[in-house]
């Protein structure tokens, strides 16, 4: 596979990163808005989680244009305890168009890892 088309692969990925932070980073903010009027510790806990997920999945966006494997790990290990929590959650259809998002992300990250490390395997021109 071309370098080109790699990297059209990593720039699809890191736009579905950082959708997916900005979805998070909107229910947090609804989270923190429903913290302030209703009293309870587990809203602002679970704002907060939710905010730590929006800033990893921006963390994550960022990382993975370098194209190190170990990155690519790890994030494919996060989308996947994403999906896990995405089922164990109550389900509706916020969640199934979350849990969309968070498959079509895993297996893109999958296949661009593989992708990459063929790359890297592949004999030079020269």
């Amino acid at each position: 596979m071309k370098n080109g088309q790699i990297t059209k692969m990593l720039q699809l990925a890191r736009a579905m990163f950082f959708l997916n932070a900005g979805v998070w980073l909107f229910f947090s903010l609804l989270g923190f808005m429903q913290a302030m009027t209703v009293t309870g510790a587990w809203r602002l806990i679970l704002s907060v989680l939710m905010l730590v997920n929006a800033a990893l999945m921006v963390w994550f966006g960022l990382a993975i244009m370098k194209g190190k494997a170990w990155t690519f790990f790890l994030a494919i290990l996060y989308m996947a305890l994403n999906v896990v929590l995405s089922i164990t959650d109550q389900f509706g259809w916020i969640d199934a168009l979350i849990l969309l998002l968070n498959l079509s992300l895993l297996g893109l990250l999958f296949l661009t890892r593989q992708r990459i490390i063929q790359a890297a395997r592949a004999p030079s021109k020269e």
